[in-house]
């Protein structure tokens, strides 16, 4: 299993937005983290340093912008649908959906924090 863990200050937020289009269920819920699991039994932990009531916290939450540079996560989907309007209504930055070579369809958002998650719909989903 993975587990990522993204620091932020917008838990219920990006809680409610990976529940509702990308199928993670919370699991746990407590003050200054949340923890979500995807059928595919990965999880994403949601954690903020200054809510979190045990001062547990091995780095700090990052300036606007500049969190998880270098990384991308990508979230697989079986069908992209209409998830890119819903993510952009809701005020995230948002690529156009862009049709690779590899044969994916996919486009590239980006959280407060500067988190960069590609959302794909594999070559092989599309079959």
């Amino acid at each position: 299993m993975v587990q990522i863990e993204l620091y932020t200050e917008h838990l219920d937020e990006y809680a409610a937005l990976f529940s509702k289009l990308f199928s993670f269920s919370l699991i746990e819920d407590h003050h200054g983290w949340r923890q979500l699991r995807h059928p595919s039994y990965f999880d994403i932990m949601l954690f903020s340093p200054s809510k979190n009531k045990a001062s547990e916290s091995h780095w700090e939450l990052p300036e606007p912008g500049t969190g998880g540079k270098g990384i991308e996560i990508v979230i697989c989907v079986p069908e992209l649908g209409n998830i890119r309007d819903e993510i952009a209504d809701s005020g995230f930055e948002c690529s156009e959906v862009r049709h690779p070579p590899w044969g994916s369809v996919e486009f590239l958002f980006r959280l407060k924090e500067g988190y960069l998650i590609r959302v794909k719909q594999p070559r092989e989903f599309r079959q």
